[in-house]
């Protein structure tokens, strides 16, 4: 529950208790000295320094508090400092007032702005976080780059086909920001229509491509462009197809080891009109086996804290053939959390991974 009048970062009352102490504290620091020290030697500063830090708190802590803290500020300036005891209440606590309102509406704005971001980000990374999707187990993870960072264009879904096929789609928009985050999420809607109605990946591909065209002409943008990495497996686990616009492929994870499918990729949607989109299709070995689907954030990271970039698919394919399959939400975290670790820090690009498994 919020206290009208304190600043979000002091609602409890011990946090505020403490941070209140501590400017009074201060205050009597700079003030108590002048009981033995004339104020005249260091002339108009401890006046001021006094009411600055009661306005400053005013900022961090809210109108009510500030004011108090304030108040307190010049009552020390005017009976020890010797500063004008009718000009500084009536000048000082109500700046202290306004700057405190000031500081709460900055707060709050700034509440607000994370808490859409992070509803924004949740809401376009993903159709469903569903454990099981038909017959498959779906493990999925979206690790945004920073948690400063502005929404960025990863993302991803899975959905059961009108044929029982699992369809699972993990695309990239070039750049960051609500632009990037705007076409990730019309990108996201189109797919789950053209999938839902059990349209193939090819022509699902084409009208994606078409969809970024027709964005990049009405925002009048030189380059718009999403990588896109879109896969259909059968129910029964034997066969899948994918199409690949400019984005790394899948990796299958079975008993003999792990391999990264070594095929032909079109160019990245919105680039340009392409007549037609490649399919592949592959055969799955028996059960147990894993598709990790992933964005390339997951290698663009640094190889050590202190070493170069990249991370590699050759480190990747270790720490997976290390989990084996099936993947399971451990095995996927802890891939993430030696990237992580490599890395030094938090991530330059976000990161999608799906990984997909016989249920």
């Amino acid at each position: 529950m919020s206290v009208p009048g304190i600043g979000p970062r002091f609602r409890t009352s011990r946090v505020r208790a403490i941070a209140v102490g501590v400017v009074v504290l201060a205050e009597l620091a700079i003030a108590l000295p002048f009981l033995f020290v004339s104020p005249s030697t260091v002339r108009g500063v401890p006046g001021p320094l006094l009411v600055l830090l009661g306005v400053a708190s005013a900022f961090v802590m809210g109108p009510r508090i500030g004011a108090a803290l304030t108040a307190f500020a010049v009552l020390l300036a005017v009976v020890i400092v010797g500063e004008n005891a009718y000009t500084e209440p009536l000048v000082w606590i109500p700046v202290a007032v306004g700057v405190g309102i000031v500081g709460d509406r900055v707060r709050r704005g700034d509440d607000l702005r994370r808490a859409l971001l992070g509803e924004l980000r949740r809401g376009l990374v993903t159709v469903s976080r569903e454990p099981q999707v038909g017959p498959y187990r779906i493990v999925s993870r979206y690790v945004p780059a920073e948690e400063a960072q502005v929404l960025a264009g990863d993302f991803y879904g899975v959905i059961l086909e009108p044929s029982g096929s699992v369809a699972v789609m993990v695309g990239d928009v070039a750049g960051h920001g609500p632009g990037a985050a705007a076409v990730a999420t019309r990108l996201r809607a189109s797919w789950r229509g053209l999938a839902s109605a059990g349209v193939p990946a090819s022509e699902a591909a084409r009208v994606l491509n078409d969809t970024m065209l027709a964005e990049r002409r009405r925002a009048s943008l030189p380059m718009l462009f999403a990588t896109l990495c879109l896969a259909s497996i059968e129910p029964d686990g034997s066969k899948a197809c994918f199409v690949l616009a400019g984005h790394p492929s899948p990796i299958l994870v079975a008993g003999g080891g792990v391999d990264e499918y070594v095929l032909e990729t079109d160019p990245a949607i919105g680039i340009t009109d392409h007549p037609e989109w490649t399919v592949h299709d592959v055969e799955l070995p028996a059960a147990p086996w894993s598709l990790v689907f992933y964005t390339d954030g997951l290698v663009e990271g640094r190889s050590a804290p202190d070493g170069p970039r990249p991370f590699g698919t050759a480190r990747l394919h270790e720490l997976l053939a290390a989990a084996g399959p099936p993947l399971g939400e451990g095995d996927v975290d802890a891939v993430l959390a030696a990237v992580s670790a490599a890395n030094g820090g938090p991530m330059s690009d976000d990161i999608v991974v799906v990984a997909v498994s016989p249920a």
